[in-house]
């Protein structure tokens, strides 16, 4: 393996452990509800807690990383989110929950920022995409980790996942001390002739911000994807509690399928077409879901939900940073502040909409919103932002 290929192996690596733990924390949502009594509506409230500590983290993460070096700064946040994931299966009462997912946003809203950060950056280097066979990883990891957790939670007990967690950070933490720090050119005052090429914020701010909405909206319906498959799928008397995953887990199944082709789809066409194609797919997916009369119908509508998102937030990702190259840290955490917005009332809105009316009037609510992200996605690319 050469010096350039060791970082990106190790960085697929960050992504892949990153996503397995919240797989296994997805899949064992129902078994974990039972433990601590935590209903719908309390669900609902927990995640929006857990969103918003996701999200003000991400938007913290740009000056942070200004000051923190980027892979000494997952190393440790890394350390902290394994610890995080011992205390969150362990939790016994709703308020011990909400608490140890208000800290679990904190740990892996940083690392998310962080890792993204590291890739858009080797992506640069390389010359050519690469971002999203590591989004792909992600995925796939996500779907082992989310069935693992379903039948590990349900058969063992949730402290089963807190292991399965621990053992897949570690070897990635040990990892990055391995390979070197990232180097980033000294801040300087600029000659006259670079402060004119270097664009202002005020230019900035409307591509970044329009690409975080349609970030925004992928997100929320990934964190409805990944979040509310299994309680939805347990509530209709799957052939096996254990398989109460299996929504999450195929959706992230497809989506590491399709990511692993995306690199391909971002060569052949623009990200602006990829990210346009793909919210139609998932719009339609979730209104599958919303009609869904049975476990296998709507285990396959997560399906086509996890191809319809696969490409949507690495090419945002990459979009966002190209507006910004020197400082995509900077450019991640408004996008993702914006994103936020929109992501952070979802579990929320879900929660009432699921406790008031059905689950099925909540899905169709995001396939509305999708079909929004379209709409958008489409000005976009007319006005060539």
């Amino acid at each position: 393996m050469t010096s350039s290929q060791r970082p990106r192996a190790v960085l697929t690596g960050v992504f892949f452990a990153f996503a397995f733990g919240l797989g296994l924390f997805a899949g064992a949502i129902p078994t974990l509800m039972r433990q601590t009594g935590l209903d719908t509506a309390g669900l609902g409230l927990a995640l929006t807690l857990h969103s918003a500590a996701y999200v003000g983290a991400m938007t913290v993460g740009g000056w942070v990383l200004r000051r923190v070096e980027v892979r000494r700064l997952m190393r440790g946040v890394l350390v902290l989110h394994a610890l995080t994931f011992v205390a969150l299966f362990a939790a016994g009462t709703p308020l011990a929950l909400t608490a140890c997912l208000v800290a679990l946003g904190l740990t892996a809203g940083t690392v998310d920022l962080a890792m993204n950060t590291d890739g858009t950056a080797l992506e640069r280097e390389a010359g050519r995409p690469v971002l999203i066979r590591m989004h792909a990883a992600a995925s796939g990891a996500f779907a082992i980790g989310a069935i693992s957790g379903s039948a590990l939670a349900s058969l063992f007990g949730s402290l089963a996942c807190a292991v399965l967690a621990v053992l897949s950070i570690a070897p990635v933490v040990w990892a990055l001390t391995r390979i070197p720090p990232r180097v980033t050119a000294a801040p300087a005052s600029r000659s006259s002739d670079e402060a004119a090429v270097a664009p202002s914020r005020a230019h900035l701010g409307l591509p970044v911000v329009l690409l975080g909405v349609v970030l925004g909206v992928c997100i929320a319906a990934e964190i409805t994807a990944q979040m509310w498959s299994a309680q939805f799928l347990a509530q209709q008397g799957g052939p096996n509690p254990a398989l109460a995953g299996a929504g999450a887990a195929l959706f992230a199944g497809c989506q590491a399928v399709v990511r692993s082709l995306g690199d391909t789809l971002r060569r052949r066409f623009d990200d602006h077409r990829v990210i346009t194609v793909s919210l139609v797919l998932a719009a339609l997916g979730f209104v599958a879901v919303a009609l869904a009369d049975g476990f296998t119908s709507s285990v396959l509508g997560f399906a086509l939900v996890g191809v319809g998102t696969a490409c949507v937030v690495p090419c945002c990702f990459a979009l966002v940073a190209r507006q910004a190259p020197q400082r995509s840290a900077d450019a991640l955490g408004v996008a993702s502040l914006v994103a936020g917005v929109l992501r952070l009332p979802t579990p929320l809105c879900l929660g009432f909409v699921a406790a008031t009316w059905s689950d099925s009037v909540a899905f169709g609510g995001i396939a509305g919103l999708l079909a929004a992200g379209v709409v958008l996605a489409v000005w976009i690319k007319k006005t060539q932002v």
